[in-house]
Order: C-alpha cells, then sequence, then structure tokens
C-alpha cells in the first residue's frame, strides 16, 4: 500500500486517535503520523473509535480548537477608523 500522509506537508495535520480503535487501526493510525512530515500534532485519547467522540470529547475538541486556533486563525480584524 502506498502512503500519500508525507505530502501532506507543509499543510498542517492534527491526528485525533483512539488507542483501541478496530474501526481504524490504531496501529495504521500511528504509522501514518510517523510518516507525515510537520507541522503535525497526536493527540492519543483512551477508548475505541467513538471515545473522541463520547467518553473523550472534551479532550479531542479542546485539542482540535486549539490547534485550528493555532494554525488556521487570522489575526482578528481592526476596525477601521472613520474618516474625519
Amino acid at each position: 500500500m502506498t502512503s500519500y500522509v508525507e505530502r501532506i506537508s507543509p499543510t498542517p495535520l492534527l491526528m485525533i486517535v483512539a488507542e483501541n480503535d478496530t474501526l481504524t487501526p490504531t496501529a495504521i493510525a500511528l504509522d501514518a503520523f510517523e510518516s507525515a512530515r510537520q507541522p503535525k500534532q497526536l493527540v492519543l485519547v483512551p477508548g475505541d473509535h467513538y471515545a473522541p467522540y463520547h467518553d473523550e470529547f472534551d479532550k479531542a475538541s479542546a485539542s482540535a480548537v486549539e490547534f485550528f486556533g493555532q494554525y488556521l486563525a487570522t489575526p482578528p480584524l481592526r476596525r477601521a477608523e472613520p474618516a474625519r
């Protein structure tokens, strides 16, 4: 099987992976993460495939918000001063 994950760079990559995922096997996800280039971030959560959406939602979503804020947020727009 050919891996294309290393071609994602320089696009930031966030992977939230469940430790006991059998639908998307954890080992395959971790191998993909290892072959990815920077910038990348791994968030490993306990549980099965659905844990990031239920039991570990707070951790997964907080990690995503932080990651997106770091890599996708633009500086806040400045309000234009009225012409005088």
